[in-house]
């Protein structure tokens, strides 16, 4: 764009034009390179109304027939928790900029700009700089921006001086701003102001949000105010300790030599207890010894049948026992049938009913289950299971019970895969049913021969009934397996008797001892009534096993046989329901952030080892302490304040004055000097066009200098390892986005740190641009969209979807106008924490589920935490924080579910709070979370067509196809066919969607339903990943980038309306260029 020329100006009229003409070419701009307006300029300023009205160049888009925006309610959250604000806001909503419409952008400007009478055409120039940018940040204006120097509202007033400067106050109720100075100095501080200001790291974190870092550093509760405080704190004789964040890192510490540095919330043990317990097949063996073997003469025929819960292997060795003492005492062994305690009816199809007939040729194969009820119970009642309860509280009825009522069937479980392979028979000939008959068994098996002969084979299972909670009775029954014996010598039963396996032994302990030990521990620490808000209560209860135990995969799909997998996810979310179901019944609030409960299950043969120990966290908050008392701690955030009150320029830098309130004097001199020294986190995120002048409340000021920074070298994204095929964990993530930095396209930013430290980032697709890019006018005419990854931590595959997608969006031709035309955020991980535990425990386990991972490192389902000011759980920030600059259309967050089944024999066999989850229903399948009330009707249809374009994009894929019937049909066949609102399947075009309806709420989780107006759809995408590894983990990213990049397209090919207009009549001027919610889908233009 050419420069407006800028003359001395003869009067106010020709003042006027000049700023509106700004203002007004401000409003039409998305990107600039200021100045723009100088002496030297080559357009011509209008000197009429209809000139002004020439520089509009912006036309509407026609409205649909029938198209109703959707209605904007508000309000909107405001992450800025200071009483106190400054030169931060001057270009942002909030000052001078306001948001009447509640969609995170500007909609109205309320300020004027002032000018002497005999301003100079330096100065008019910095004035349209101001007027320009203004222009930028708004999506209308009304009125004239110019006023006379009696004005008394909010306002810019311009004003000559020997030094330019810009300086803030508050006058009456009002808001003036101050820019003074004169000549060529003036404009270019405008320039530098309006091109640079208020982005801090150039283009994504504001002074606003740096404030906001810097007011919790002087409070002590940043890792780099930690570190000034604890150097205000050293130089006497005795070395302060610091238990700070654990976000210091080694080479910050080092800077600190000698210094005693503790992350606070690391774990102090408590206290460590073990137990040594008997081994479940030493008991059955010694049985047989005592009990049986005595009996037994020669010629006797004996029969052992039983279960215990241990593989094949050592099953098969006691038979051989069993053998060896018949032999011994002359006895005929009649027969032996010992199987897994551990899903006995699986193990007695596989290893007794297969093999029995196996010779043969097998027409079909049917086996009856009794459906697991109470004594006297008929009724199957089918729950709704689409979505997670999360919380199992209802404590009113310790006769109920939690298995279902298809319990048996779901023991089955993968056997009609096991049938097909080994009897050669297909799916359709294995028939399930429910018995109804009298008899007393669990099982019959009715195989028919190709002859038409049929064989019949019957099995009693057993298990033991337990409270799922010891302390809470009235939360009702489980009933895990347990084993048996039972024996028989010459055809008469001599024994027959239930055997606790190993793990109910384990599980008996965890009840009655742990769990409870746990609570005593935390009533005496706190000594007085325990509250929610003073979690985490400990740092870890670490929870470790060994124990020998069934744990092999079956062949078939992902399936796995894990008694030890299904002790850890009972262990994990017992423990959980333990510390939830206290809090509610002790003091009627949810304990859902107890602290970390980690069991560590190892497979070990022979006796089981069970240790339990207890860390605190090292301290409460961060504390320096000097012979043991406490120097410095911790203070409130309103104990301190930061804001901008004046800013100047030297050599092509802005030079920011921040006045520190609350602080010590050395304590603000120490952060001044660790800034610039680069020992700070924070100097590394601060564009090197700045420069930070503290203050202290003594009147000192404190330099702070940007460091350098090293150069980024250039990459290409495909020279990057990207691991496609490999688990990504926390560090190998750190490595990828640190090559990222230097690929041409993109920008790698910090949007939050997790609860331990970890680094939360986003990757922004950039468009090419010169000089300012105005998110408010880039978000008017384009729409956005978050891709967020790994919100649970054991839903592995989303990160490894971000990279391939991003090197898809990077690379491929379809894509190349994608960052013009789309405003795109990619979050690779956000549950960091979770990410890191999760890959330690895969190492050991690389299969299994390991929901421990799915929450924070305390146990926190940290979305409940989004659009607040403050929280324990800082990851919670960061979709908070992207979600501010991004204003986006569509939240897609992609997630997974178990890629076998989800089995927790204590707890009714299924996880109480995601029964409907026991088995994957789909490679992929979707969540959609639609607003209901009719002011945004039209947010439904776009719903809809997403769903579409992701059907046939899947379809597209034979292998994701595949995988996607053949799921389905084993969901079908144990699941949905009996109990379909527990396991519901919602069937589009091949694939399973649920659609999630929610009246407009305003402190709901998802954005479509609390920001309706903002964001037209929320999805959530399921992939059975949980965990997925090499192939298989590619397969999974891939479905999940196949969503994305339909969604992507649909996007892009999108009708976005805009409403558009300028009047300029009498002076009264009006402008708007707003961009309608939510956007238009069907291109025929038919409604």
């Amino acid at each position: 764009m050419d420069q407006l020329r800028i003359e001395r100006p003869s009067g106010r009229e020709e003042m006027r034009y000049a700023l509106e003409a700004a203002l007004l070419l401000g409003f039409q701009s998305e990107t600039a390179v200021f100045p723009i307006a100088s002496p030297g300029g080559k357009r011509k300023l209008p000197e009429t109304e209809g000139e002004l009205s020439g520089f509009w160049k912006l036309t509407p888009a026609e409205m649909p027939q029938g198209y109703v925006p959707a209605k904007k309610k508000g309000p909107v959250f405001d992450l800025d928790f200071r009483e106190e604000r400054g030169l931060e806001y001057l270009f942002s909503r909030g000052l001078f900029l306001k948001d009447e419409d509640a969609d995170l952008l500007p909609d109205q400007l309320d300020v004027k700009l002032i000018l002497p009478d005999d301003a100079d055409e330096w100065m008019l120039a910095a004035a349209c700089n101001v007027a320009f940018r203004f222009g930028m940040e708004t999506t209308a204006y009304e009125g004239a921006i110019l006023a006379p120097k009696e004005y008394r509202g909010n306002a810019v007033v311009f004003s000559f001086a020997e030094q330019a400067e810009i300086t803030y106050q508050e006058i009456d109720g009002a808001v003036q701003v101050q820019i003074r100075g004169g000549g060529e100095e003036l404009l270019k501080l405008s320039s530098l102001l309006c091109e640079k200001f208020p982005l801090a790291d150039s283009i994504w974190k504001n002074w606003r949000d740096v404030l906001l870092d810097w007011t919790d550093d002087f409070a002590m509760r940043g890792a780099d105010g930690q570190l000034a405080h604890l150097l205000a704190a050293s130089g006497g004789k005795d070395v302060p300790a610091l238990y700070g964040s654990p976000e210091i890192s080694e080479e910050q510490k080092s800077f600190f030599k000698g210094a005693k540095i503790y992350n606070h919330k690391s774990g102090r043990k408590i206290y460590e207890k073990n137990y040594e317990l008997p081994w479940e097949v030493d008991i059955f063996e010694q049985i047989l010894k005592e009990e049986v073997y005595p009996k037994l003469k020669k010629g006797d025929r004996l029969w052992v049948e039983g279960a215990v819960s241990e593989e094949a292997y050592i099953r098969e060795r006691i038979v051989r026992q069993i053998g060896e003492a018949a032999d011994a005492a002359g006895a005929d062994l009649e027969g032996t049938q010992l199987i897994c305690a551990y899903k006995q009816g699986y193990s007695w199809m596989d290893e007794i009913v297969i093999p029995a007939v196996k010779a043969q040729k097998t027409q079909q194969v049917e086996i009856f289950f009794k459906p697991f009820l109470p004594e006297g119970e008929t009724v199957w009642l089918d729950e709704n299971g689409a979505t997670p309860s999360y919380h199992n509280l209802k404590a009113d009825d310790p006769n109920k019970w939690y298995d279902l009522p298809i319990r048996y069937l779901q023991e089955l479980y993968p056997i009609q895969d096991i049938l097909t392979e080994k009897l050669s028979v297909s799916a359709k000939q294995v028939i399930f049913k429910a018995y109804e008959g009298t008899e007393d068994l669990t099982y019959l098996c009715r195989v028919t021969a190709d002859d038409g002969s049929i064989r019949e084979y019957k099995y009693l299972a057993r298990c033991s009934e337990k409270p799922y909670l010891d302390e809470f009775p009235k939360l009702g029954k489980v009933h895990p397996a347990t084993g048996y014996m039972k024996v028989l010598i010459n055809g008469k039963e001599i024994l027959n008797r239930n055997l606790t396996t190993d793990l109910e032994r384990i599980w008996e302990i965890y009840q009655s001892q742990v769990l409870p030990e746990c609570r005593a521990y935390i009533e005496e620490k706190i000594d007085g009534a325990v509250h929610a808000d003073l979690q985490p209560f400990f740092q870890k209860l670490s929870l470790e096993v060994w124990a020998s135990e069934p744990d092999y995969r079956t062949g078939t799909r992902e399936d796995l046989i894990s008694s030890l997998d299904a002790l850890h996810e009972d262990m994990y979310f017992v423990g959980s329901d333990y510390f939830k179901n206290y809090g509610v019944q002790t003091v009627n609030e949810i304990f859902d952030a107890p602290g970390l409960i980690l069991p560590e299950i190892h497979k070990r043969e022979g006796a089981p080892s069970f240790r339990v120990t207890l860390y605190e966290l090292q301290k409460e908050e961060a504390c320096i302490l000097r012979e043991k008392e406490v120097f410095a701690k911790e203070k409130e955030r309103g104990q301190i304040s930061l804001k901008i009150t004046r800013i100047t320029s030297r050599d092509g830098k802005l030079i920011l004055e921040i006045p520190v309130k609350g602080a010590k004097e050395a304590v603000v001199a120490a952060y001044a000097r660790l800034f610039s020294e680069g020992i700070l986190s924070c100097s590394k995120e601060i564009d090197g066009c700045y420069e930070i002048h503290f203050t202290g409340e003594e009147g000192n000021t404190y330099p702070a200098a940007v460091p350098s920074k090293a150069e980024v070298p250039v990459r290409d994204i495909t020279e990057i390892d990207l691991h496609e095929k490999e688990l990504i964990g926390y560090e190998t993530y750190l490595e990828i986005m640190e090559e990222l930095r230097g690929v041409r396209g993109i920008r790698i930013f910090e949007a939050a740190r997790s609860y331990q430290g970890r680094r939360l980032y986003g990757i922004w697709l950039m468009p090419q641009y010169e000089g300012y890019l105005s998110m408010t006018k880039r978000l008017s005419r384009c729409p956005s969209e978050i891709i967020n990854a790994r919100h649970h931590a054991n839903e592995v595959s989303s990160t490894n979807a971000s990279f391939i997608l991003l090197k898809k969006l990077l690379t491929e031709d379809v894509y190349k106008e994608l960052p013009d035309r789309l405003n795109l955020v990619l979050v690779p991980m956000e549950n960091l924490d979770g990410a890191a535990i999760h890959y330690e425990l895969q190492k050991e386990h690389p299969y299994w589920k390991f929901h421990v991972a799915r929450f924070n490192a305390i146990g926190m389902e940290f979305y409940r935490h989004y659009f607040r000011q403050d929280t324990i759980h800082k990851e919670a920030m960061g979709i908070t924080r992207l979600y501010e600059k991004c204003v986006p259309d569509i939240m897609v967050d992609n997630h997974g579910v178990p890629s076998h089944e989800w089995e927790q024999q204590f707890s009714g066999y299924t996880s109480p709070s995601y029964k409907g989850f026991w088995l994957p229903r789909s490679l992929l399948y979707g969540y959609f979370w639609y607003v209901t009330d009719t002011e945004y009707k039209e947010n439904y249809p776009v719903n809809k067509k997403m769903e579409d374009v992701i059907a046939d994009k899947i379809a597209e894929d034979e292998e994701m196809s595949a995988w996607n019937k053949e799921w389905s049909a084993q969901f079908e066949k144990y699941a949905h066919a009996w109990m379909p609102k527990l396991f519901p399947a919602d069937y589009y075009k091949e694939m399973i969607n649920y659609w999630i309806p929610f009246a407009f709420d305003k402190n709901h989780g998802y954005t479509s339903i609390r920001y309706p107006w903002i964001t037209t759809v929320a999805y959530t995408s399921e992939v059975a990943d949980e965990t997925a590894q090499g192939e298989y983990l590619n397969l999974c990213a891939r479905a999940h980038v196949a969503h994305d990049e339909a969604t992507l397209q649909m996007l892009m090919e999108a009708i976005h309306i805009r409403k558009c207009g300028f009047t300029c009549r009498g002076g009264q001027i009006f402008a708007e260029y707003l961009r309608l919610r939510p956007m238009v889908v069907d291109n025929s233009g038919k409604r």
